[in-house]
């Protein structure tokens, strides 16, 4: 891990803060272009554009009154715009609070009230949810805004405005709800943002050559962290396109831009591994995903398909994004979440804090120069979080002889069935081997004999019929009889017609346990 007084580095760059990354990688890259545009009215933007971008955004935010670190939230899709204000406000030494623009009137109210941002940048329809009750700025127009501030940009002679400080500052505060449905006010300063991306960048050994195609939300750090940032590092390119139309389009993007990297949620290799589109392009040197379980069957599955690597990562918001991938080395039938990126360290441990040893179980704890500052107006919920310098995760992991990170489960999903402890992720994680099945999630329901009855509530892929004695007998092979699900219940069945999702595809476990408690028991 890097020394906590170093500056973040890679190749000929180093930086305290995402303004000395954006100005010297104007300096080093120039006219090289930086972000191709998925907009069909989009321009191609170079280096030397997004630092005068940066000076733009500087401008139009003194003009309307939001101080240096001072918050602007921006509530918007994927776009070009999207991407350059994450950077132009930062730069500018504000700290960008964004938003997910499909949120309802009420949770967008509860964000903004807690972040107090001086600005809030957006569309009509977001506007609309909120009435009048935040000082707005329209990106109705995104062409126009964007010229307008490279406008402003170009007329200001002269660097970015010195940041100074340590990189220690906020530069983001991310509303994450993991797995449990409820919003945290993440805080990533620049150091951690840059600590990630440049760890990213080294172990993607990322040059002038490469292009990251950006499909996750920019309101996530997903979004931010590897795609966005690392190019910046290496002199490459980023293309920031919708998650949704990326979903739906996947390789109509490859093709056309032919990146060489992508960091998707696992619902992508699932969802694409069962289409018939097949790329044109050979760029792509892998995919990185993450965010959810993800059986070895589904990987080899798309390795075999498409000819493309898959790397599984592992990490979380409080981590700018990453904090394991696995090796780039050649697939083989054992997989894992990989070794820590040389910014951060993982540990395992027991319910006394000692470390647990090579292929037991016990709670991952991560630390790292790309670590989160603070839960914003969260002290209890931070110290609680954070102790000793490490983030409790909550999630059961073990560590193998090389210090490769597997994930079992949350620590609190632990289900006992007559007095035997097993995990949801055992039974979940054989689901690409029930024919037919296209997600599942396995419930607890009281049961007064056993304790609990196990439920596995499903999805069926299109065309596809109920088979629950075949996937029983499937789930035989996998696990031991106490673990399989007693009963198959449709999602329907719990009046609802899709899992509920996170906006980064996590399935909200608590809401479907929620539905299963109160339709079948």
């Amino acid at each position: 891990m890097a020394r906590p007084d170093s500056a973040p580095e890679w190749g000929s760059l180093t930086a305290t803060n995402i303004a000395g990354l954006v100005t010297g990688a104007a300096g080093a890259y120039g006219d090289r272009p930086y972000l191709m545009p998925a907009e069909p009215e989009g321009r191609v933007l170079t280096f030397a554009d997004i630092l005068t971008f940066a000076k733009g955004c500087a401008a139009l935010l003194d003009e309307h009154g939001v101080p240096r670190g001072g918050r602007v939230a921006v509530v918007a899709p994927n776009s070009s715009l999207a991407a350059l204000l994450f950077l132009g406000v930062v730069a500018a030494q504000r700290v960008i609070v964004p938003l997910n623009p499909k949120a309802g009137a009420a949770e967008l109210d509860v964000l903004l009230a807690h972040a107090r941002p001086g600005l809030v940048l957006g569309r009509a329809p977001s506007a609309a949810k909120l009435e009048g009750r935040w000082a707005w700025l329209s990106a109705d127009d995104e062409q126009a805004l964007l010229s307008d501030v490279l406008s402003r940009g170009a007329a200001c002679a002269g660097p970015l405005p010195p940041a100074g400080g340590d990189g220690t500052e906020d530069a983001t505060i991310v509303y994450t709800s993991g797995s449990t449905g409820t919003p945290k006010g993440v805080v990533l300063s620049h150091r951690s943002l840059l600590s990630g991306s440049a760890s990213m960048a080294r172990w993607a050994g990322a040059d002038e050559d490469d292009l990251i195609l950006n499909v996750n939300p920019m309101f996530h750090a997903g979004g931010q962290m590897f795609p966005t940032l690392t190019p910046l590092w290496s002199g490459g390119r980023t293309v920031c396109v919708r998650s949704e139309a990326g979903l739906a389009r996947f390789w109509g993007y490859v093709d056309r831009f032919e990146p060489t990297w992508t960091l998707v949620v696992n619902a992508y290799l699932a969802h694409l591994a069962e289409r018939p589109e097949r790329p044109v392009s050979r760029r792509l040197k892998g995919v990185l995903a993450g965010g959810s379980p993800l059986s070895p069957e589904l990987i080899h599955r798309f390795e075999g398909t498409f000819g493309i690597p898959v790397h599984q990562v592992y990490g979380m918001t409080e981590m700018a994004s990453v904090t394991t991938v696995e090796p780039r080395r050649e697939p083989g039938d054992r997989r894992t979440a990989g070794l820590p990126i040389d910014c951060s360290e993982v540990r395992v441990v027991a319910e006394d804090g000692s470390d647990r040893p090579a292929g037991q179980n016990g709670e991952v704890l991560l630390r790292g120069d790309n670590m989160f500052t603070r839960y914003e107006d969260a002290p209890e919920l931070t110290e609680r979080r954070l102790r000793n310098g490490w983030i409790h995760t909550g999630d059961l992991g073990q560590l193998d002889e090389n210090g490769e990170l597997s994930i079992v489960d949350r620590l609190d999903s632990m289900v006992i069935v007559n007095g035997e402890n097993m995990y949801p992720a055992e039974v979940e994680g054989v689901v690409p081997h029930l024919e037919g099945v296209e997600d599942a999630v396995l419930v607890a329901l009281p049961h007064p004999v056993t304790g609990v009855e196990l439920v596995l509530v499903y999805t069926l892929l299109p065309g596809a019929t109920a088979r629950a004695d075949d996937w029983r007998a499937t789930l035989l092979k996998f696990v031991s009889t106490f673990k399989v699900p007693r009963r198959f219940v449709p999602l329907a069945d719990l009046g609802a017609d899709a899992f509920p999702r996170t906006p980064l595809g996590k399935i909200v476990r608590p809401d479907v346990q929620r539905l299963a408690t109160e339709r079948l028991s």
